[in-house]
């Protein structure tokens, strides 16, 4: 090879090595593209869903909203006990037969079954005849007697509830006159069932928010971790006593004060404690709970709202990996688990935070 090939290779490797080294620097100072953002609203699951989607290509955002909404839909024709052809509501009219049931259905439904169990019946999937023999949120919403009451509480219970999986089919059967309510941990299952769908699209960041029930998909637009609110009970809806700042997570809170109905000065609330059919008398005025899994915080929300303070620091002293977060009934005292602590930040100063574990002694 000839003096000059040498020095030709040379010269064009270098040029090569110093076009490299310039896009580099180039592409760390060009601002980088804006992402786009698409949002959608609409009504499903007994509450308003909204949604933002960013990233690039506006058209490829909308065509996730409309999926995101078909998917939503669609599930609330499995889930929701309101729908009369519903695989729930279904099951729950079998009159103690096997039942056909998708696969969604099946899957949830054990899963509440097992966070029931797991709970001490504080969360409870077969209370249907409760909730509909108050009707809290509805049009006919009323105060039962107490007869009433106790014989709808003689149908409630996971015992009534049976799976079983056939030849690739699944089956549920609801005995004892009970009826099946998933309408405490639907929602966080749907949020899983979204989430895992953008993800799978491609997109990179999303907002969604079942009414109380938030799910981040990965950083926040313009990058870092998202700061999601937990709001102020009996305040004006966006004033916060707190914030959680989180990615890739759910955000799940469950109060008194959403939907309740008031009669003769008494406010009665529609989160039910299964042991007394009627609205928890817990000294909560929230709960929210942090977690990946959506359907997990939606469940455990009630449940440790149900528990009250000493029940429910009872429990996490058997489960250290829950991160939540308690506002006190009528106190400006925030208790927070030790999993929480380095997501959540006291937003309102007039409030004051301390460990759960601390406010025990």
């Amino acid at each position: 090879m000839s003096t000059d090939g040498r020095s030709f290779k040379k010269t064009t490797a270098a040029a090569l090595i110093c076009a490299v080294v310039v896009f580099f620097i180039l592409s760390r100072l060009l601002p980088e593209k804006k992402a786009e953002e698409a949002q959608g609203d609409y009504f499903c699951l007994g509450t308003v869903v909204h949604l933002s989607v960013y990233g690039q290509g506006r058209d490829f955002l909308r065509e996730e909203l409309a999926g995101l909404e078909a998917e939503g839909k669609r599930l609330e024709e499995l889930f929701s006990a309101n729908i009369p052809d519903s695989d729930i509501r279904r099951a729950s009219d079998g009159r103690g037969k096997w039942v056909k049931v998708s696969g969604e259905t099946f899957s949830l439904t054990e899963r509440a079954m097992e966070l029931s169990e797991d709970t001490g019946g504080a969360f409870e999937p077969a209370l249907g005849r409760i909730t509909k023999l108050w009707k809290i949120g509805s049009d006919g919403a009323r105060v039962p007697e107490e007869d009433e009451i106790r014989a709808a509480l003689r149908c409630c219970g996971r015992r009534n509830i049976a799976l079983k999986e056939e030849d690739g089919a699944y089956y549920i059967k609801v005995t004892g006159g009970a009826l099946i309510d998933l309408g405490g941990i639907a929602k966080g299952r749907v949020a899983d069932i979204m989430m895992k769908k953008l993800a799978d699209d491609g997109v990179k960041s999303a907002l969604i928010d079942l009414g109380g029930n938030l799910a981040v998909l990965g950083e926040r637009p313009g990058g870092g971790k998202w700061r999601l609110g937990i709001q102020t009970p009996e305040r004006p809806r966006g004033e916060y006593f707190g914030t959680v700042s989180v990615s890739d997570c759910s955000v799940v809170t469950s109060g008194a004060y959403e939907r309740y109905l008031e009669k003769d000065g008494v406010c009665y609330h529609h989160i039910f404690d299964p042991a007394t059919g009627r609205p928890a008398d817990s000294d909560l005025a929230s709960v929210t709970v942090i977690d990946r899994d959506s359907t997990r915080a939606d469940a455990l929300s009630t449940a440790l709202f149900v528990m009250g303070r000493e029940g429910a620091a009872g429990y996490l002293k058997e489960h250290k990996d829950i991160a939540a977060v308690f506002l006190l009934k009528g106190q400006k005292r925030v208790l927070v688990t030790e999993a929480a602590r380095s997501v959540f930040t006291l937003y309102d100063k007039s409030f004051s935070a301390e460990d759960i574990r601390g406010a025990e002694e």
